[in-house]
């Protein structure tokens, strides 16, 4: 099993590690900061230095518990080697990812919205919610920026905690999906909490303060079904 750096602290940018395994151009290591990607988030991009010689990573997937990295070219060697992230690359996802949390979590709370999907892309990001039929039509979406952006006029604090599944399925609103897409075989999962906004199952990385977020504004909302809204926003 890869050790996952960036579950524990987001803001690393560069670490050294052993080599696990090499195949061509996929490596695997024994420790790394490269987000593999997933929940609509994309994967990292960086670099990996073995001694003068430096390989891009193009992307980064994670495989039984194992993240391979993709290399530009095959690499010849298995001495240790230094990762770097792309960290204007990292950092927007991240200020993305928290921003999607920040309003599902809002939706969620003041309309029970479930999120049903999202995807952050180069310069945007969406977010699909789907409601009752009884409320949907009674959602003022024209005010949905304003409210969100009179909300984060406070900073709030961004933190993780790994409980069992048992507790999360106790808990309500935990996992604010329409459906759960966890594996049976997952023992223990890993909660990101947005103090008094939001609290769910998510194994991507964040800001540790909602200040940092940033200004945005939402491009469109979209219909996307008699009760499914399509948020589209971007960071300013």
């Amino acid at each position: 099993m890869t050790t996952e750096l960036y579950l524990e602290n987001s803001y690393l940018k560069e670490c050294e590690s052993q080599i696990e395994s090499v195949d061509g151009n996929l490596v695997i290591l024994e420790q790394t900061i490269f987000y593999p990607g997933g929940g609509g988030q994309p994967c990292d991009k960086g670099f990996i230095k073995q001694g003068n010689t430096i390989y891009e990573v193009v992307k980064v997937t994670k495989k039984d518990g194992k993240i391979i990295h993709v290399l530009d070219r095959p690499l010849k060697e298995t001495s240790p080697v230094t990762l770097q992230i792309d960290w204007s690359w990292r950092y927007q996802n991240m200020r993305y990812h928290t921003l999607l949390h920040v309003i599902s979590g809002y939706l969620y709370q003041h309309y029970n919205g479930l999120a049903t999907s999202s995807q952050i892309e180069k310069d945007h990001s969406r977010l699909e919610i789907t409601f009752s039929a009884e409320i949907i039509d009674k959602i003022p979406f024209e005010q949905l920026e304003q409210s969100i952006k009179e909300l984060l006029k406070q900073s709030y604090t961004v933190s993780t905690k790994i409980i069992t599944k048992e507790e999360a399925e106790q808990k309500e609103g935990i996992i604010k999906t329409t459906v759960s897409l966890l594996p049976p075989s997952l023992k223990k999962i890993r909660i990101v909490q947005i103090q008094g906004i939001d609290e769910q199952a998510c194994g991507g990385t964040h800001v540790h303060n909602t200040s940092e977020i940033g200004d945005f504004s939402i491009i469109k909302i979209q219909n996307k079904g008699a009760t499914k809204r399509r948020i589209k926003l971007q960071l300013n």
